[in-house]
């Protein structure tokens, strides 16, 4: 049986949302973060661990001292820093209507791919599964790209199965946020 972890990526300056702190806006009475948390929950996973700015209260996480340096760079220190598993999904802190069966349909896909992806209308979304062969390269990652290069290299064998739209529904702006809650 495989041993799946995830890494919540929570670090990002929340720059286009307007306030410090866009995880503790709220949707459906539940900051963004939870939302997250609780759907990884339900699942039997190794380890959660967050990545974020600053630290968290009850939450595993690390803190990202040079949240600056993008997405790249918070993916490797999260990779870097969990225990040992086999394949680790890559979570947008963002993203609260992801659901417990398609993370399940991930993990299900994965026999024989070394990354499988959510794609809703040929558009990529998230959350990723990575396996451990992944690691090394995730390690190395630095800027705003996260882990698209390594879907590009033609190194990895890649999956891509269909998902709904909430795989593409990461809330940046109040607007996206509205729209979420309006739809």
């Amino acid at each position: 049986m495989k041993r799946f972890s995830a890494v919540v990526l929570a670090a990002g300056a929340s720059r286009r949302f307007g306030q410090d702190d866009k995880l503790r806006a709220e949707f459906d009475g539940k900051p963004f973060l939870g939302h997250v948390l609780d759907c990884l929950a339900t699942l039997e996973l190794g380890e959660v661990l967050v990545v974020a700015r600053k630290p968290l209260p009850d939450v595993p996480h690390i803190v990202n001292l040079r949240p600056e340096a993008g997405m790249g760079h918070s993916l490797a220190l999260g990779v870097a820093a969990l225990k040992p598993c086999d394949a680790a999904f890559i979570v947008l802190a963002d993203m609260p209507l992801i659901v417990p069966a398609l993370y399940r349909e991930m993990a299900d896909a994965l026999p024989g791919y070394d990354i499988v992806v959510p794609v809703h209308n040929g558009q990529n979304g998230h959350p990723v599964l990575f396996s451990s062969v992944c690691f090394d390269d995730l390690r190395q990652l630095t800027g705003d790209q996260g882990g698209r290069a390594l879907l590009r290299s033609g190194h990895y064998r890649v999956r891509y199965i269909e998902a709904g739209g909430f795989i593409l529904a990461d809330i940046d702006t109040p607007e996206d946020l509205t729209r979420l809650k309006t739809s």
